[in-house]
C-alpha cells in the first residue's frame, strides 16, 4: 500500500502539482534513484538490454538535470520509461521579454556559453542577464568613492557590481554634471569678479598606439574663489576656451607664462597664485586619475572633464573668504545641480 501511494504521488507530482516540484528537486540523486527503482520493480518492468538500476539512475538524473553519459542508455529508452511512469521534467523558468514583457519566449541557441532567447511577440533576441540596478544610496556612495581616489575596479569589487556598470554610472553622471556646469558658467558671465587667479596643471593620457603617454593640461581659474576649468594643450588655443567662459574681472593674477599677457589688468607674480595651486592639489588628492605615475591613468580626455565636473558638483569648494554676488550665485547653482544629479 505504501509503495502504491508513492507511485501515485510521483505520477501526480510530475503531471500536475507545482509544490511537489519543490519536494523532488530538493532530493539528492541517490535518494530519487532508489525511489524510482522501487516503483519500477513494483510495476514489474523487465528491460532486455539494460539493468533496472541503471534506468532508475538515468531517470533520476534526467529529472534533476544532471548530465550522465557513462550509462549508455539511449534517449528513446529513457523516453519510453519516463512516459510509462508518467513523470515529466520540470520546465525551465524562462525570462520575460525586456521589450514587451511577454512570456512567449523560446530558446534561440547560445553564444559564448550564454543562452539566447527569442520573443515570439516582438521577435527580439536577448540574453538572460542578472539585474544590476543601483539604488539612490548606492549611486551616491559610488560617486563619493570615486571622488575620494578609489579606482573604478576597486569600486566594482567593493560594491559587488560589474566594472561596466560602475563606469557607465560615473560617465553618465559626469556628462550631466559637465553640461549643467557649462550652463551655469554662461549664467555667471553676467557678473564681475573682483579677483581672478589663473594657472595650469599637467597630467597625461595613456594611449594604445604610438607613444605611451600624451600630455594634457588642465587650465584652472578662480574667479572670486569659484572654479572654472578646461583641458587641452598648453597653448593659446586651449587657454582661449577658458578665457571665453570667465566673467569680467577687475584684477587677474597669473604666473610669468607668456600666454597670460593677453589679459587686461594683469599682474604676473607667483606671490598671488598659491590659491589656484592649492586647488590643483585638491583635484589631485581627490581623483586617482590625476595622481602622477599611478595605475589609475587616463584613457580619455573627456573623462578628465567629466571627473572634474563631478568633483566640483559633489564637493563644491569656494577659495575665498569674502562673499560676493558671483560666488554666492555659484554656490546656489551648484547646490541645485547636485540635488538633481542623484
Amino acid at each position: 500500500m505504501e509503495l502504491e501511494r508513492t507511485t501515485r504521488f510521483l505520477r501526480k507530482f510530475m503531471c500536475k502539482g507545482y509544490e511537489i516540484y519543490v519536494r523532488v528537486s530538493e532530493m539528492d540523486l541517490v535518494t530519487l534513484a532508489q525511489l524510482i527503482l522501487l516503483i519500477l520493480r513494483n510495476l514489474n518492468f523487465k528491460p532486455r538490454k539494460h539493468k533496472l538500476e541503471d534506468i532508475a539512475y538515468a531517470i533520476s538524473a534526467y529529472l534533476l538535470g544532471v548530465q550522465i553519459t557513462k550509462l549508455g542508455i539511449p534517449a528513446s529508452t529513457l523516453y519510453y520509461y519516463t512516459k510509462k511512469l508518467g513523470v515529466k521534467r520540470r520546465k525551465e523558468e524562462r525570462p520575460t521579454c525586456p521589450s514587451c514583457n511577454s512570456n512567449k519566449v523560446i530558446k534561440n541557441g547560445s553564444s559564448r556559453g550564454k543562452t539566447k532567447y527569442k520573443c515570439k511577440t516582438c521577435k527580439r533576441t536577448f540574453y538572460q542577464t542578472p539585474n544590476h540596478k543601483l539604488g539612490r544610496d548606492q549611486k551616491e556612495r559610488i560617486l563619493k568613492e570615486y571622488l575620494n581616489r578609489m579606482s573604478m575596479r576597486g569600486i566594482a569589487k567593493v560594491e559587488g557590481k560589474p566594472l561596466t556598470t560602475v563606469y557607465s554610472l560615473i560617465k553618465r553622471k559626469g556628462v550631466e554634471a559637465y553640461v549643467n556646469l557649462l550652463v551655469l558658467q554662461e549664467q555667471l558671465k553676467g557678473f564681475t569678479a573682483k579677483v581672478t587667479i589663473l594657472d595650469e596643471s599637467w597630467t597625461y593620457l595613456r594611449v594604445r598606439h604610438g607613444p605611451k603617454r600624451e600630455d594634457i593640461w588642465i587650465w584652472n581659474a578662480l574667479a572670486d574663489g569659484t572654479p572654472f576649468f578646461t583641458t587641452g594643450d598648453r597653448d593659446y588655443g586651449s587657454f582661449r576656451f577658458l578665457l571665453n567662459s570667465l566673467p569680467k574681472s577687475e584684477v587677474n593674477y597669473t604666473d610669468n607664462y607668456s600666454v597670460y599677457q593677453v589679459l587686461d589688468n594683469h599682474i604676473a607674480s607667483k606671490k598671488y597664485t598659491y590659491t589656484v595651486e592649492s586647488y590643483n592639489s585638491y583635484c589631485r588628492a581627490h581623483l586617482a586619475r590625476l595622481a602622477r605615475d599611478t595605475r589609475g591613468g587616463n584613457r580619455s580626455k573627456r573623462m578628465v572633464d567629466y571627473s572634474l565636473a563631478l568633483l566640483n558638483v559633489m564637493y563644491p569648494v569656494i577659495y575665498s573668504r569674502e562673499i560676493t554676488p558671483l560666488n554666492e550665485a555659484y554656490r546656489k547653482g551648484v547646490q541645485n545641480i547636485r540635488e538633481n544629479l542623484i
